[in-house]
């Protein structure tokens, strides 16, 4: 089950302004320390773990997000679920 390298970049650009979204000030001053884009820093993070298949964390988090009702952790887990189920179909 393998899902196109458009859709890996589109669930993890998402989850990565997710992430940044829930950062707190401490973070927020960490990363303009370091002088780090941190939505790009997620991102690639994000990136990496779909294209090598160790998703556990982020599903993790995801899940996390989506019990928490947060609506744009919705729509990524059915971007994601899609992706997958577009990937079967090619098979």
């Amino acid at each position: 089950m393998t899902m196109t390298k458009v859709r890996m970049e589109a669930i993890a650009d998402r989850a990565a302004w997710l992430a940044v979204s829930k950062m707190d000030a401490e973070e927020v001053q960490d990363y303009t320390m370091l002088e780090v884009n941190p939505h790009d820093q997620y991102y690639e993070e994000y990136l990496d773990q779909l294209q090598t298949g160790d998703t556990e964390w982020l599903r993790r988090w995801i899940g996390w997000e989506v019990a928490d009702k947060v609506g744009e952790a919705v729509e990524i887990l059915k971007m994601w679920i899609r992706a997958e189920l577009a990937g079967q179909s090619m098979a």
